[in-house]
Order: C-alpha cells, then structure tokens, then sequence
C-alpha cells in the first residue's frame, strides 16, 4: 500500500528580506514551501520571481539549485512530511494547477509583513505572504491543522509543530536529495508516495 504525503520545506536564505525578517521575528525559519513529491521537484510558495530582487513576487515554483536557493552556498532547513490521503492530495493538486492557470491573479502581499509583525489579522484577499499561502492550501485540500492563529498570522515557525507532521531531514537543503537517494538505496522515491 502506498502512503501519501504533503512535504512542508522550512528554510531560510541569506538574502536581505529573510535577515530582516529573521531580526524581526526572531524564528530560525524565515520562509516555508509545499511539495508534492520527497525529492522536492515540485514545490510551490509565494516569494521573489527572481534571485536579483525581491520585488516582483508572487506564486512560484521553487526549486533548490536554481534562483534565490541556486544563488545559496547553503541552505538551512527542515523538511516535514504531512500523511494525506488520496482525497487530500488530489484536491492539493487542483489547488496547485488553479494558481498556475491563474498566476497573474495573485501577488506577494508586502503589505501583511507590518500587521503579521503586529499580531493584527487582516482580511485576506488575492495576496498572500508564504507562511499564510501554504495554510490556506492545506485548508483548500482538506487537510485540518492545529495551528491556532487566525490564517492572516500564520508563520513559517508554525508549521514545525503541525500535528501529524513529521521531521524528516534537517540541514543544508543542498545535501537533502542526496540523502534521500541513499535513505531509498540510490534510487529516486516516485512522486508524492512512498511504498510501505
């Protein structure tokens, strides 16, 4: 039988916008993305559109050699993986392809960076900030969590203590594939399975 799971990348870059943000909250994470699969080649978040800038930003896929990861000697983090069933992770893929077919409706909300540093909720809209945008998704997919803020206040930090979660890898994100490959005996795990 195989199980399925959602992946929760906690990270944090060295690039400006993520020091402030660090300085600012204080928390280890200053950035989080979702996945699909365990080698993390689908992964999506709301960030920068590219490595020179932090301004344009929006939905994104994100990968780990190339843009603002690529441009990272390192990168810290933690990867969490979330059981779901085929339901949930049908409906997580509707979510992801609306956003893709509809990427020019939605953007970066740098406005939501002084009320989330405030503890003030705001009403969310078309813009989202990471943190906020992959908590909406998990709501969208069905999949229920016990972060208790009101969605415009969810952190990257929060997710490290989602129930069900489970740590799988922490450490430079650059050596993560590598470890997965030799965890699976030198072969790529399929997408978004394991085999049990």
């Amino acid at each position: 039988m195989e199980k399925r799971y959602l992946y929760l990348v906690l990270t944090r870059t060295g690039t400006l916008p993520s020091k402030i943000i660090g300085f600012v909250t204080g928390k280890r994470y200053t950035h989080v993305s979702i996945a699909s699969d365990e080698m993390l080649t689908e992964m999506y978040s709301f960030c920068r559109d590219k490595k020179e800038a932090p301004l344009p930003a929006g939905f994104n896929r994100e990968d780990l050699f190339t843009e603002v990861f690529g441009a990272c000697k390192t990168i810290p983090g933690e990867v969490y993986r979330l059981p779901v069933t085929d339901e949930q992770l049908e409906r997580y893929n509707d979510v992801i392809r609306h956003f893709i077919l509809n990427r020019g409706s939605y953007s970066y909300d740098v406005g939501a960076l002084l009320p989330m540093a405030l503890h003030i909720p705001y009403k969310l809209r078309n813009r989202f900030v990471c943190s906020v945008w992959v908590g909406f998704v998990l709501g969208k997919s069905g999949v229920k969590h016990n972060i208790d803020k009101q969605p415009s206040l969810i952190e990257p930090e929060d997710f490290r203590s989602i129930e069900g979660a489970e740590l799988v890898y922490r450490g430079d994100l650059k050596k993560y594939r590598d470890y997965i490959t030799e965890k699976n005996g030198g072969t790529a795990p399929l997408c978004g399975s394991e085999t049990a």
